[in-house]
């Protein structure tokens, strides 16, 4: 195969690859729904990274500081979070 047969072949599934790529997915934020949350603050006393506060009765997590260990999805007894 020459050189320049080779080297397309190379690069072809690369181009392919890059153009089907929308970048990273930000699924690594996690939602409280507020509607189930009771505000028992379980999820704030497990997070070690101190991410989750209760603000006016509701779960809050900051982005910033959560780690997507996921223990306050585990502690929640209401599946408030996801």
């Amino acid at each position: 195969m020459k050189r320049s047969a080779r080297l397309l072949a190379l690069l072809v599934p690369l181009v392919l690859l890059a153009a089907a790529c929308d970048g990273p997915a930000d699924n690594t934020q996690l939602v409280v729904n507020t509607d189930d949350c009771t505000g028992c603050a379980r999820c704030a006393e497990v997070c070690p990274y101190g991410a989750v506060e209760v603000v006016d009765g509701d779960a809050v997590i900051d982005p910033a500081l959560c780690h997507f260990c996921l223990r306050c999805v585990e502690a929640c007894p209401e599946g408030a979070i996801h």
